[in-house]
């Protein structure tokens, strides 16, 4: 583009040149009797040195030769090139030509000279060599040529500086990822915003795949926890009931089989939640899973006299495993009832996308220095009650696989509150 920009701007300056040349031409023309007059010697002296490159001429309306220059000597005036075109005054035309092998550019101007009280047509011509010109287009192309070929090689030098650059973020990420491999948690440090996202996801799922395994973990820790019980039974008959029939013993063992294949197929379902959270299509209705809890409870603290108070409305459901909602409640209810007075209250609402669920108890409370410690495995609050401190990591695991949330609080009626949220 910039060689054809500049060859055309020589061409027209070709063309500027001679238009000039050829009113150079016509202020020296003079009328005579004979027709035009021109002196020998003009304004430019190249018309008066042989092969100079610049020529000119005169003929008449019927293309016979009236005046020619002293540069254009060496050339028989047969081969002195005039335009084809038919005599108009007033026109000037710009054209090229080739004489004896050498380009030439011309312009040609005709007119009308009164001589004599009779009007006379005249075609003035002037005529270059397009030899300077094609010189410094040459020169020019190379000067092109080199400054492009300097511009690309800095431009592959900065693409390359580019390149590198922009690929240092990978690099690092390449080698953070090695350090993941290593044992690293999850991906440190802060990234340029395009690859953010990336490292965000794959954070997201270190943080997921470690939540996973601690799930295992603690699913295991639970399952043999549940299964010391049903085997201390076995043993305990194996050992002090020597007069039991074979009957009698098979049954009992049986018992405690069925109910160790229970706690394992619970356990192995409560390990799997985080995984198969998406695929949980089934609706569990709420007011009668709370109901069926309450009545089973109220056997098991009947001595303590506890009384239940239900805020749940009818239609009211849960999306997800019912086994989840079970055991979920039944360790907040659970808790609610074993340190608790007398009073327990189990509320229930949709908020927004959210069911949000609140048990209450009359009991001493929960202090605020304990509320997210009583959270982690294996703590407990009071140690002068009986149990192993999981209730509650049991329901934090299950809340976390459907990306829900509890909160402790300061209860109404005197004791602990647990609120409970779960995307619904």
């Amino acid at each position: 583009m910039l060689n054809h920009a500049y060859q055309r701007s020589l061409r027209t300056a070709e063309r500027d040149a001679l238009s000039g040349q050829i009113y150079i031409l016509l202020g020296a023309a003079e009328p005579s009797e004979k027709g035009l007059k021109l002196p020998t010697e003009l304004s430019e002296p190249r018309y008066s040195a042989v092969n100079s490159g610049l020529m000119g001429w005169v003929v008449n309306s019927q293309g016979a030769l009236q005046w020619r220059s002293l540069s254009s000597e060496l050339i028989a005036p047969e081969s002195l090139p005039t335009p084809t075109t038919n005599f108009s005054p007033g026109r000037m035309q710009f054209f090229s030509t080739l004489i004896d092998g050498r380009e030439y550019y011309a312009v040609s101007y005709d007119t009308v000279w009164d001589i004599n009280n009779k009007e006379h047509g005249y075609r003035f011509v002037a005529m270059h060599s397009r030899e300077p010109m094609i010189n410094e287009l040459e020169a020019y192309q190379k000067r092109l040529w080199k400054w492009l070929g300097g511009m690309a090689l800095l431009l592959a030098l900065v693409q390359t500086l580019i390149a590198k650059w922009g690929l240092s973020p990978l690099r690092k990420l390449a080698a953070d990822l090695k350090r993941v491999e290593e044992g690293l948690e999850q991906l440190p440090g802060t990234y340029p915003a395009e690859i953010q996202p990336v490292t965000d996801n794959l954070n997201s799922v270190l943080r997921s795949e470690r939540a996973q395994r601690e799930r295992y973990r603690n699913t295991l820790s639970d399952l043999a926890h549940s299964l010391k019980t049903p085997l201390a039974v076995i043993r305990g008959h194996l050992e002090n009931n020597q007069n039991l029939s074979p009957e009698a013993l098979a049954q009992i063992v049986d018992e405690q089989v069925s109910r160790m294949s229970t706690i394992v197929d619970h356990q192995l379902r409560r390990a799997s939640a985080q995984v198969t959270q998406a695929s949980h299509s089934s609706t569990v209705p709420v007011k009668p899973l709370i109901e069926r809890l309450v009545r089973a409870l109220q056997k098991v603290y009947q001595t303590k006299g506890v009384q239940f108070s239900q805020k749940i409305p009818d239609n009211l459901h849960f999306h997800g495993d019912e086994a989840d909602l079970m055991e979920l409640l039944g360790n907040l209810i659970d808790n609610a009832c074993k340190y608790g007075r007398h009073s327990v209250a189990i509320s229930a609402q949709q908020q927004g996308r959210e069911l949000a669920v609140i048990v209450e108890d009359d009991g001493p409370g929960v202090n605020a220095e304990v509320q997210q410690t009583i959270l982690t495995r294996g703590t407990r609050a009071d140690t002068a009650t009986p149990g192993q401190g999981i209730g509650l990591a049991v329901a934090v695991d299950i809340l976390s696989s459907y990306g829900g949330s509890i909160d402790i609080f300061r209860s109404k009626l005197g004791g602990a509150g647990f609120a409970i949220r779960i995307p619904n």
